[in-house]
Order: C-alpha cells, then sequence, then structure tokens
C-alpha cells in the first residue's frame, strides 16, 4: 500500500523568487540523488497565514510503499533546504516534524 508523506518548511522575509530559486534547487537534487522506482516527490509553494502576515514556504511530499525510504529521501531533501538556506541568507522559520500517513 502505497504512503504519503508531507513536511512543510515556513520562511519569515522570503520573496517569492527565492522560495522559488530553492524548489527549483530541490528538484535538481532531487534528479542527482536518484528516486527509486515506486516513489515519487513532490516539491511545491505554500503560502501561510501566521498572526495575520502572509508568508510563504516549501511542501515536500513523498509517496512510496516504505516508510524506511520515505524518511531517507526527506531528510536528503530537508538537508537540501536548510544548506540552501544556510548559504544564500534565507531566514527559515520552522520545518515541521514528517507526518507520514
Amino acid at each position: 500500500m502505497t504512503k504519503v508523506s508531507c513536511r512543510e518548511c515556513y520562511f519569515i522575509k522570503a520573496t517569492g523568487a527565492s522560495i522559488d530559486h530553492v524548489i527549483s534547487k530541490i528538484k535538481s537534487t532531487i534528479e542527482e540523488v536518484g528516486v527509486p522506482p515506486k516513489y515519487h516527490i513532490n516539491v511545491y509553494k505554500n503560502v501561510y497565514a501566521c498572526c495575520g502576515v502572509s508568508g510563504s514556504g516549501i511542501i515536500v511530499e513523498i509517496t512510496g510503499p516504505e516508510e524506511e525510504k520515505i524518511r531517507s529521501l526527506d531528510l536528503k531533501a530537508v538537508a537540501k533546504i536548510l544548506e540552501i538556506c544556510e548559504k544564500e541568507g534565507i531566514e527559515h522559520h520552522t520545518l515541521e516534524p514528517l507526518d507520514i500517513g
């Protein structure tokens, strides 16, 4: 049975262009690492509101049959998000816990 994971990352003071840049870098990293057959990774922009202030975030969604492999792929994506943020001075607010259902 296919499992689906979801992890959200919220950003402070990030523009739509910088979020798009982070997403494209994550997607290129995923292509470099390779995704095993039966697994699929979606990375897309999310807009949220917190205390009346809107911001942007990223959602990493992974589908596949094995929970451990999903966790491994998720860690690679999260590591890349943090690396990009650190290198390019993008302030991230929080990384939500991984949710697999």
